[in-house]
């Protein structure tokens, strides 16, 4: 499973980059990353992560139905956040990936994430939403 990981991760990333709006809003670079931004990373940047899901056993096709955590991190407060979190939902809920080796005929958003977190004196604003990304072989 870990190159279906892969392919997702490539594949998510590839979407989110190619939205001109999205890459203003993140102040004209591609601050996008998958699970992790690096430490130290200037905000606003945009984290995808795998947070759930598996095989839907329902044919006899395989098919796999995930759940991905797509959400920005400002310090520049919510707004901000919300507006990136509204140009990725824009390229995101309802689209389609390219997933080598896969098929993708369903990206739909389905919970809202909101909250707020200190650290060192800085508060860091995470605005996004979860995922759901039906793919089959």
């Amino acid at each position: 499973m870990t190159a279906l990981f892969n392919s997702l991760g490539s594949a998510l990333y590839t979407k989110l980059a190619g939205g001109t709006a999205l890459i203003t809003a993140l102040g004209g670079g591609t601050a996008i990353y998958d699970t992790l931004a690096p430490q130290g990373t200037a905000t606003p940047f945009l984290v995808f992560a795998h947070q759930a899901g598996g095989d839907d056993n329902t044919s006899p096709r395989r098919a796999r139905s995930l759940v991905y955590l797509v959400k920005a991190v400002s310090t520049s407060g919510p707004l901000e956040g919300a507006e990136i979190d509204a140009q990725a939902d824009s390229l995101l809920h309802k689209g389609t990936l390219t997933v080598t080796g896969w098929g993708n005929y369903w990206i739909a958003r389905e919970t809202d994430v909101a909250y707020t977190e200190e650290s060192g004196g800085v508060l860091y604003w995470h605005r996004g939403g979860l995922y759901r990304i039906r793919i089959a072989e």
